[in-house]
């Protein structure tokens, strides 16, 4: 996922996540080509349902931009308009997440009235949040990843009946989690089909000590963070960085971010012999596609 964790071109933003912002009546926050118009109709996330998820460097808020580049934003009167072209005050939104489902809230700073819809209107009135306020936030990824803690700067692996982030580089089966969205949650999952609990162990069944509702932290320090059903965050624990619900306050060692999992082959010569990287010397290898 580096186009999307990537910093952009705007000074203010930081991290960024494609994701699909869902009603509380399963509809997909929509733009549309003609007009930069907005609605709440999609009932697929498609390219038309995706957003950027742009997080601040100096503030806890995000922007909110459309696949066409552009930003959603408010006046004080709750109209939503997604026509503009860089990121400034109407545009900031504060997140708060709604305890034990893992819906999120859109509090536009400016006016400080929440996001919501009315049927496929999109407005942003509410002084205090109602059923139309909450959204289910669905990452637009490919659902196996590489989590890299930032604190650790590690990525996470299988090993020993734990995902532990100790490896420099993600290498091998071991090193791919999938992300499995259950319910307006996520599951981690290694390759061999367990589930990460939250006492760190793994898991054959689903329930819901393995489903983590989703948190994202702007600022200096940013990164998305997962939180069990006790309200404790997933962390790096002790020597062996092992994955585990632990403490109830986000710092660097909560926080991680998602790369995309890359194609990982072996090279083998004519003669058997594997290409390879050597101490003191270095080897490129060259594959070419003939189609």
């Amino acid at each position: 996922m580096s186009e999307t964790n990537g910093i952009n071109g705007h000074k203010p933003a930081g991290l960024q996540w494609k994701a699909g912002l869902v009603t509380s009546s399963n509809k997909y926050l929509t733009a549309e080509k003609f007009g930069f118009k907005i609605n709440a109709s999609g009932t697929a996330l498609k390219n038309k349902q995706i957003w950027m998820l742009e997080q601040d460097l100096n503030e806890e808020v995000v922007y909110i931009r459309s696949f066409l580049g552009r930003y959603l934003s408010s006046d004080k009167y709750g109209n939503v308009t997604c026509d503009a072209e860089e990121p400034g005050p109407s545009e900031k939104f504060a997140i708060e997440y709604t305890k034990g489902t893992g819906k999120w809230l859109f509090r536009q700073m400016e006016h400080g009235n929440y996001l919501g819809n009315s049927g496929e209107n999109v407005k942003c009135f509410a002084k205090s949040p109602g059923e139309s306020e909450h959204w289910t936030v669905q990452l637009s990824i490919h659902p196996q990843v590489h989590l890299r803690n930032v604190n650790r700067k590690r990525y996470a692996h299988l090993k020993d009946d734990e995902i532990q982030c100790t490896e420099v580089i993600p290498w091998g089966q071991n090193a791919l989690i999938i992300l499995e969205f259950v319910e307006g949650k996520y599951a981690l999952k290694t390759y061999d089909n367990r589930y990460l609990h939250k006492d760190g162990g793994l898991v054959e069944a689903l329930d819901d000590s393995s489903k983590f509702t989703l948190e994202i932290k702007s600022g200096q320090i940013s990164g998305l963070a997962f939180k069990d059903n006790d309200g404790r965050y997933l962390t790096a624990v002790g020597s062996t960085a092992s994955m585990k619900g632990r403490n109830k306050a986000v710092t660097k060692d909560e926080l991680f971010t998602i790369e995309d999992s890359h194609p990982q082959v072996v090279v083998i010569a004519y003669n058997g012999k594997l290409a390879s990287i050597r101490q003191g010397n270095v080897f490129r290898v060259l594959i070419r596609c003939f189609c």
